[in-house]
């Protein structure tokens, strides 16, 4: 890939590994497979890369034939996928998700690893509309407890089939609050804590009316490489 040096072996994983171990590679194969296909929507789930870094990586990845690169039809900008040598990546992604859960979970919610607009983007990205009113816009206000005050609310707006997320209040009455420290969140959303036992220790609080207090666990979904063991 690129100009980068590789191991100067024939073997299948040093190749892969040339794909596969420059920083920030990974990730950025995830979050084209889940959906991410514009430049701002890229540097939203990975907000600690540079941009300089970003357009490299895209850059090294499209001459490997994993990323394809397109102008886009309206507006600005390009629009990113994967090839099918990229889409086949995922499954290596996922076992070593797996493999984080088995090995290394505590690790994942350190302090260091915590971070409230990664969850809230990764939430509204797996959030569905089962449970959800369809005549009208339904607004969920997440409130995370123990971050600094600018990144403690987040509010998702549900309509017209897409689920929209503010980071500000949007001035509209709120249907749902969700109440959590965000290490407890985060630990919900990666399975290490069933939503069940939260909602019981009231280590999470829902509040509002209640038909839309028992929707909650219908439309609100873990990451897709959640623990589900408990």
């Amino acid at each position: 890939m690129g100009t980068r040096q590789g191991y100067g072996q024939f073997c299948p994983i040093a190749r892969a590994s040339e794909v596969l171990t420059t920083r920030w590679t990974p990730l950025i194969v995830r979050e084209l497979y889940f959906g991410s296909s514009r430049y701002a929507d890229l540097r939203r789930g990975l907000p600690r890369i540079s941009s300089a870094l970003l357009s490299q990586r895209l850059k090294e990845l499209e001459q490997g034939g994993i990323v394809t690169c397109i102008p886009a039809e309206t507006g600005k900008g390009n629009v990113y996928g994967l090839t099918e040598a990229g889409r086949a990546l995922f499954p290596v992604l996922e076992s070593m998700g797996r493999w984080a859960q088995a090995h290394s979970r505590d690790d994942m919610t350190k302090d260091e690893n915590l971070d409230p607009d990664l969850l809230m983007w990764n939430i509204r990205r797996r959030a569905t509309h089962e449970g959800i009113p369809t005549d009208r816009q339904f607004t969920v206000c997440f409130h995370f407890l123990g971050v600094p005050a600018r990144t403690s609310r987040f509010w998702l707006l549900f309509r017209d089939g897409e689920v929209e997320i503010c980071l500000r209040d949007p001035g509209y009455d709120t249907d749902l609050t969700v109440t959590a420290g965000i290490r407890t969140m985060t630990r919900i959303w990666l399975g290490h804590l069933p939503l069940e036992a939260a909602l019981r220790g009231r280590d999470i609080v829902l509040e509002g009316d209640r038909p839309h207090v028992a929707a909650f666990s219908r439309w609100f979904s873990l990451s897709a490489l959640a623990v589900r063991d408990g």
